[in-house]
This record gives structure tokens, sequence and C-alpha cells, in this order.
């Protein structure tokens, strides 16, 4: 199972490098999304024009998450595909569960505050950890019963669908910086069970 779960992740990945080759034919960027690359003004001040003026240079962030798809805490990669696009890989943990999510996120112009929305899967599954534990989530218990949440049988599939907003940091030592807030509808594919939730998080465009 595990095995499983992993293979979705290099997926994900995978989708991430072929989307940078791409984006690379057609002569848009030859960097790499780990390539740091920055824009200063004349005084030598890193500064960017907007939030897509940055992930126009800074294509590649990794950061945390509390709630949400990932569950309880999250680690996410960002890959700005290109400015308005980038494709969230996520992997989360909650009481004894695991998770894994992939996520296409659309960035709408903006300076300090700008809107984003996001569309894609996440994948929950049980995990090693205390008996029972899985009862502390309000998600999984609107799916499951007691009983097979005790037992650790459980497996859900989410189609994730978000709005949020973030705030930019784009000038200064700072730059690149970036907090966020949105809210998430996530429906649980084999019972058809629409749950509203909500993340807050930071993540680091490099």
């Amino acid at each position: 199972m595990r095995l499983q779960h992993i293979s979705l992740a290099l997926i994900g990945l995978l989708i991430a490098v072929g989307a940078q080759a791409q984006y690379n034919q057609y002569g848009n960027s030859n960097r790499s999304f780990f390539s740091k690359n920055q824009k200063f003004d004349h005084e030598g001040v890193e500064l960017y024009e907007s939030n897509l003026d940055m992930k126009r240079h800074k294509r590649f962030g990794l950061g945390l998450s509390l709630g949400g798809a990932n569950g309880v805490l999250g680690l996410n990669t960002e890959f700005n595909l290109d400015p308005e696009n980038a494709l969230v890989v996520g992997l989360g943990t909650g009481p004894s569960y695991g998770s894994i999510s992939v996520l296409w996120k659309n960035n709408f112009e903006g300076q300090y505050l700008s809107p984003f929305t996001k569309l894609g899967y996440s994948k929950w599954f049980s995990s090693s950890g205390v008996s029972g534990g899985a009862m502390d989530s309000d998600i999984l218990r609107r799916i499951y019963s007691e009983q097979d949440l005790r037992a650790g049988r459980f497996d859900p599939d989410f189609l994730i669908a978000g709005l949020g907003a973030e705030y930019n940091q784009l000038e200064g030592e700072m730059a690149g910086v970036n907090f966020y807030g949105e809210v998430i509808l996530m429906t649980e594919l084999k019972t058809a069970t629409f749950i509203p939730s909500g993340a807050v998080g930071m993540i680091y465009f490099y």
C-alpha cells in the first residue's frame, strides 16, 4: 500500500518535470526550477512589481501547511510552471494517518495580496500510531464509522477544490516569503461526501 502512495508522489514530480520540459521547449525559460534567480532595482534591493513578476523569477517554493488537503500538518512543494500556473505536491500527517496530494494552482495578478484557486486530488491512508487516533479527525469521522477508525480501516480519496488569498513579500531580504489562507471543498469520491475545510500556511519561493 505504501509503495502505491510513493508511486503517486513520483508521478506528481514527473508531471512537474515534464511540464518544465514543455515549458522550455517553447523558449520561455532554460532555467531549472531550483535555480536561484533574483531581480534587483538600481539601488541593489531585491524588488518585484507584482506576485506574477516574482513567480516569473522564483519558480520553486517549499513550505508548511496546517489543515486542509494534507491533514493536520503538511509539507508542500510548489513548482511555478509559468507565473499564473503552478503544480503543488504535498505530503501530510495526522493522528494515525498520512496523506499525499497533487493540485493545480492558478494565481491571479496582484501585488502584496493576491487571490488563487486550486483543483486536484488528495489521498489519505492509515499509518502506524496510537490505536484509534484517527477518531480525532473531524474529516474522517464524517466518512467512516467509529469501529472502522479504531481498527484503521479507512482509505479515502478526495477531489479538492479551493479558493484562497496569499500575502507576497515582494522586496528586501525577505522577498519570496508567502503566507496564505484558503477554504476548500473536499469531496470523498467513493461515498460522494462533501466536506468543507480550510488551511493556512507559509511558502518560501526560492
